[in-house]
């Protein structure tokens, strides 16, 4: 997949894919995954597996370099860990992004809207990752 995103051929896959490159907090080594994104408030929005321990590498605005859509883009990382916060962030993500649902196992009510438990089930095993154009380079 990172093969893909980095080549010519990358318009194929659509603005949804991207490679996010950071360097390790403890290893000082450039590590390149590929995630899925969102826009989401003029910020590009990544969710992640709690479990997983990549993101813990763009704690605190660290800064990181985002492939996507043909274009990289010099990021910093704000995660969000809470699960309360986690909750909002996933509902306003999912009201932008209802197709998203389906990729979480979560359901759209005959509101249209997520159906609640199945969000806060989410919400408590994500995170959010908001990633922000870094203006200092």
């Amino acid at each position: 997949m990172k093969v893909i995103i980095n080549s010519p051929f990358h318009s194929l896959l659509g603005e949804s894919f991207a490679v996010i490159t950071f360097k390790g907090r403890k290893s000082g080594k450039h590590y390149s995954t590929p995630v899925n994104v969102a826009r989401v408030d003029g910020e590009w929005t990544l969710v992640s597996m709690r479990e997983r321990t990549w993101w813990r590498n763009l704690r605190g605005g660290r800064k990181a370099q985002l492939r996507v859509a043909g274009q990289r883009l010099q990021v910093r990382g704000k995660v969000v860990e809470d699960s309360t916060e986690v909750l909002a962030g996933l509902t306003n993500f999912f009201s932008q992004y209802p197709g998203f649902t389906r990729y979480f196992d979560i359901h759209l009510g005959s509101d249209g809207q997520p159906v609640k438990e199945e969000l806060e089930r989410a919400a408590g095993s994500r995170v959010i990752i908001r990633l922000r154009p870094d203006r200092t380079t």
